[in-house]
């Protein structure tokens, strides 16, 4: 609710303001900015909004462009956010196998770079389940690009973050963690924790308990999403 009521603010004062100062959201893992997301579409009722959309799926990326199809608005990152610069292995499905329907829906939003959610066998879709057998064979690693945060930030020129989004299954402290929150300053953020360990959970929730974070709009936190 605080994340609605801070969105809607932010779109009418867009109305009002114009282009003054664009709101400006930063989402790692965006997936296609459409499925399991009620953040990311705002950008569609935010008047002049912007972001940087970093997904490193290339099957993601074509519904990402195609969901938000202004190139000068929304930058497409197809890389990982890691700690430093490189490639990584991710953890995926068979793109193909995602458009004929061979798999359920949420799994276009399950690839990983962590061994911890589906893909391990370690939570409901895991090797428990009666259905494992059917999808695993489905599974894909792939090697994509990668950067940190702030090399991305930077390549783009951001100088201020409205709205900031994770959603790395397992790798969202990997990113969170790198948030510079006294430079950027964001008035929503929102970590996807469903898929990480209680260590790093609790690293998180210290990290929204800064001072920096606390003067700033409020935040908030997701547990699980839908897509695991």
């Amino acid at each position: 609710m605080r994340g609605t009521k801070f969105l809607a603010k932010a779109a009418l004062k867009a109305r009002l303001s114009g282009a003054k100062r664009r709101f400006q959201m930063v989402n790692i893992g965006a997936c296609d900015g459409v499925l399991f997301d009620d953040v990311t579409p705002w950008l569609h009722r935010i008047p002049h909004a912007r972001a940087i959309l970093v997904e490193p799926i290339p099957h993601n990326q074509k519904r990402l462009r195609a969901n938000y199809t202004d190139t000068g608005r929304f930058i497409i990152e197809p890389v990982a956010v890691t700690k430093s610069k490189g490639t990584i292995t991710v953890h995926t499905f068979d793109a193909a196998a995602l458009e004929a329907g061979t798999l359920p829906i949420e799994f276009i939003g399950c690839s990983s770079v962590t061994d911890t959610n589906l893909m391990s066998g370690k939570n409901a879709w895991g090797q428990a389940d009666a259905n494992f057998n059917k999808f695993a064979p489905h599974l894909r690693d792939i090697e994509v690009p990668s950067e940190t945060l702030q090399t991305l930030l930077d390549r783009n020129g951001i100088t201020h973050i409205d709205a900031f989004l994770v959603d790395c299954e397992g790798a969202d402290w990997i990113v969170f963690e790198q948030l510079d929150l006294e430079r950027y300053r964001p008035g929503m953020i929102k970590v996807e924790v469903g898929a990480l360990p209680a260590a790093e959970i609790g690293q998180v929730v210290v990290k929204l308990k800064t001072p920096a974070t606390r003067s700033a709009s409020r935040p908030r936190t997701s547990g699980p999403s839908p897509e695991g």
